[in-house]
């Protein structure tokens, strides 16, 4: 068995990979009372091999490590890396470090089948990527999130109010709802927008892969079909791991 973790800004993700898949088994907040508590409550079989995606901070991944060496202090974890290739994979980036190894983990998932794709991560960013049908790169955006774009607004005009219950409709009638339609409505149209450049270069029209914590409300905004998958990152992370191209990272001191 596999186990694996996505390091994201707000929370941990840990799913598995065994004979049945990749499956999730829990999802931890950062910042919750209870993290390490529902840490030592997780009934995790001891895995084969441990794979970690990390875009936070390095403090959050210095701890996990410390965590797991004394959980499963026979099983060195692998710190994913982006690569410039990768199996079928090949990243359009002249710098591949430079592109965030979560997005490099959903490419790779998505490399597995052959077809036009245009992969959307939906967390602190909006992340948008385009994948040829032969496992070729072809670059992406990156897009401010609906929370930094809340954030900002608010923070640059003050009169700008935004609340919890603020709605998303075509046409709003109040301020808080009038911003949430909008930034909605300015994250789908980037990811329209982007489907129909590809689908006008490649001739042929992609699909749209969305994974991230914000992925079904963006979903029911778009003119499109689209198809979500929430174990993306994972299911990269998984066949990064069969690639054999995971390093080592020492443990901190």
């Amino acid at each position: 068995m596999d186990l694996l973790f996505d390091l994201g800004n707000t929370r941990m993700k840990i799913a598995c990979r065994d004979a049945a898949g990749v499956r999730s088994l829990a999802t931890l907040a950062w910042d919750a009372s209870d993290f390490l508590a529902r840490w030592h409550d997780l009934d995790i079989t001891p895995p084969e091999r441990i794979a970690i995606a990390n875009v936070t901070r390095s403090h959050r991944l210095d701890a996990l490590q410390a965590l797991l060496a004394v959980r499963f202090a026979d099983v060195p974890p692998r710190i994913a890396q982006t690569e410039a290739q990768c199996g079928r994979l090949h990243i359009a980036y002249a710098q591949p470090q430079k592109l965030g190894v979560d997005r490099f983990l959903a490419l790779l998932a998505a490399s597995q089948q052959p077809q036009l794709q245009l992969l959307v991560g939906l967390g602190t960013a909006m992340t948008i990527d385009a994948l040829a049908a032969n496992g070729q790169h072809l670059g992406g955006l990156i897009v401010p999130g609906v929370r930094l774009m809340r954030k900002a607004m608010t923070r640059a005009a003050p009169n700008v109010d935004w609340h919890d219950g603020a709605h998303c409709i075509d046409f709003a009638s109040d301020t808080a709802s009038a911003l949430e339609s909008g930034i909605w409505c300015a994250l789908a149209g980037a990811v329209e927008r982007s489907a129909q450049r590809l689908a006008m270069s490649a001739a042929a029209a992609p699909l749209v892969l969305l994974h991230g914590g914000d992925a079904p409300m963006l979903a029911a905004q778009l003119a499109l079909p689209v198809r979500r998958d929430a174990l993306l990152v994972m299911r990269g992370l998984a066949a990064y791991l069969d690639a054999g191209v995971a390093q080592s990272r020492p443990m901190s001191d």
